[in-house]
């Protein structure tokens, strides 16, 4: 056995050891209790980091200015390097595209009915119809 005195890893008191070099407290109530109060300690560490890393996350200015020239850069690079068409298709394209595309397309190969109606095909209903 130990000659000298330990300190209670708890309430710093001296006490004897009963075990040799392993003994951190004097009684098992300080070593619950010491447990107790590091897991408590532990528990609100970890929502200290939450609501710090939750206050490195907030939106600044200089944030909102960097990500409006990080995707002006963007589309000024793809209107310069990708040829016109290789881009992507936008909406205005599409307006542009169905305004061409007409509800009643003329039949050219087949000639007019008798009362000289031409035939026309409707791509709404798809059926050909004479106007």
């Amino acid at each position: 056995m130990e000659q000298f005195l330990y300190t209670c890893g708890y309430c710093n008191k001296q006490f004897e050891p009963k075990r040799r070099k392993v003994q951190k407290f004097c009684s098992t109530s300080c070593r619950v209790r010491n447990h107790q109060i590091s897991k408590q300690l532990s528990q609100i560490n970890k929502v200290v980091k939450v609501t710090e890393k939750a206050k490195k996350e907030t939106i600044n200015p200089a944030g909102i200015g960097n990500a409006f020239l990080g995707s002006a850069a963007l589309e000024v690079g793809m209107k310069l390097l990708i040829p016109q068409h290789r881009q992507p298709a936008t909406k205005g394209d599409i307006q542009r595209l169905e305004s061409k595309l007409e509800r009643y397309q003329k039949i050219e190969n087949q000639p007019p009915r008798l009362d000289g109606k031409w035939p026309y095909f409707d791509t709404i209903n798809k059926i050909v119809v004479y106007l």
